[in-house]
């Protein structure tokens, strides 16, 4: 059971939701297909590309239950938004070196009932192409035998690449999130290294092809 603690953030990750929800869609249309994971009752993990600042608040909004992010610990240094973060249950990850403490409270969550969302590149792509996968995700999903999501995101790189200081709040472009199938992994292989190196191969072709889907749906070509 949540505590009252769990109970104020998720409240307050709402109302960020909420507010979230209608700027987005006051200036871009939001298309969402694929599997209606809003749906789910357990626990899964949503291992998504990532080629805009704006990847976290879409998925966001496209999920109506709340979801546990994983971010590099460097979005922490701004104080405004370390506050932020802490109270709608970001986790940070130093990504030069293993993180315990990380690890240990995304299986928690996970344990518990709740989403994790994981940006598996560990950084955004500068040219919207996929980059090579970290195998935390893999990792994650075997300790706690829950299955992985894979999505594909469209539109917001042309939005608010990396090199942009502010998103382009006047350019008329689709954004589309496009979801997979649960990914079910052997729980019994998780020392297995061959087998960890297959799934992450395996996520990272299911996110390649729905990039693939949610790019055409993003131009007008569904």
């Amino acid at each position: 059971m949540l505590n009252r603690d769990n109970e104020q953030n998720m409240f307050i990750y709402k109302i960020y939701r909420f507010i979230a929800k209608i700027l987005i869609l006051i200036f871009w249309p939001v298309k969402i297909k694929g599997e209606a994971v809003s749906s789910y009752k357990n626990s899964f993990i949503l291992a998504a590309n990532h080629i805009s600042y704006l990847d976290p608040v879409i998925l966001a909004i496209a999920v109506s239950r709340p979801i546990n992010f994983i971010a590099k610990k460097e979005v922490f240094n701004l104080p405004i938004l370390a506050g932020i973060f802490k109270r709608i249950g970001v986790i940070a990850v130093d990504r030069e070196n293993i993180n315990p403490a990380a690890i240990k409270k995304s299986i928690a969550l996970l344990n518990e009932g709740h989403i994790l969302g994981i940006f598996p590149e560990g950084t955004r792509s500068l040219d919207g192409e996929l980059l090579e996968l970290n195998h935390g995700v893999i990792k994650i999903a075997l300790q706690t035998n829950v299955p992985i999501v894979p999505v594909g995101l469209s539109g917001t790189h042309e939005i608010y690449p990396p090199h942009a200081k502010f998103p382009a709040i006047f350019k008329r472009q689709i954004i589309c999130i496009y979801f997979g199938k649960p990914i079910y992994l052997d729980a019994d292989k998780k020392k297995n290294n061959e087998y960890i190196r297959e799934s992450l191969l395996t996520i990272e072709n299911q996110i390649r092809e729905l990039t693939r889907l949610a790019k055409m749906v993003s131009m007008g070509l569904d």
